[in-house]
């Protein structure tokens, strides 16, 4: 039987189910049903070569004459590359753009800070709505929304009469105009 920690493990599952006849098999034990009768119509070297491939797969167990599914080998090869999850801004930005906006007030306050640190990077910085606005478009899809969450968020400021757009300041600094 392979070693549960082998990362290639895998790839012996892999060859079970590409090959038709011990697929057939596989697809009996796992719909729990006994697949000796298939077995015994197979000529003998098929036969053996179904049950080698199927036993050093790991997913094969002999109890004397009988071959019983070892279900549990799917879950011993998860556990031995398991899925590495995205943490952060990750689960919502990728490959620098935002796929999904958050519903947690933390995550979507992080994700805002991303996109504003990227769009207006000079604190100072004064510009027009349509350049805030382009900024953001490569961004996200959706600028103009994104540009009002960051207004509403505070990390945006927006002039009275719509004009211009700079990066909020920290309380007790004073923008340069």
């Amino acid at each position: 039987m392979p070693k549960s920690s082998d990362p290639n493990a895998w790839r012996g599952v892999i060859a079970a189910l590409a090959n038709p006849e011990s697929r057939h098999v596989l697809g009996l034990l796992l719909a729990e049903l006994d697949a000796s009768e298939h077995l015994a119509a197979l000529p003998f070297k098929r036969r053996d070569r179904v049950v080698r491939v199927l036993s050093d797969a790991g997913l094969l167990v002999s109890t004397g004459d009988a071959l019983r599914l070892r279900a549990e080998r799917f879950a011993e090869l998860l556990a031995v590359a398991p899925v590495e999850r995205s943490r952060g801004i990750d689960r919502f930005v990728v490959n620098g753009r935002l796929e999904q906006y958050p519903a947690g007030v933390d995550d979507r306050m992080a994700v805002l800070q991303y996109l504003i640190d990227r769009a207006m990077p000079e604190p100072t910085e004064l510009v027009d709505e349509r350049t805030i606005t382009e900024r953001l478009e490569v961004l996200t899809d959706d600028p103009v929304t994104v540009r009002r969450y960051l207004v509403d968020a505070g990390l945006l400021d927006r002039e009275p009469d719509g004009s211009s757009y700079r990066r909020a300041t920290a309380l007790g600094d004073s923008p340069a105009r």
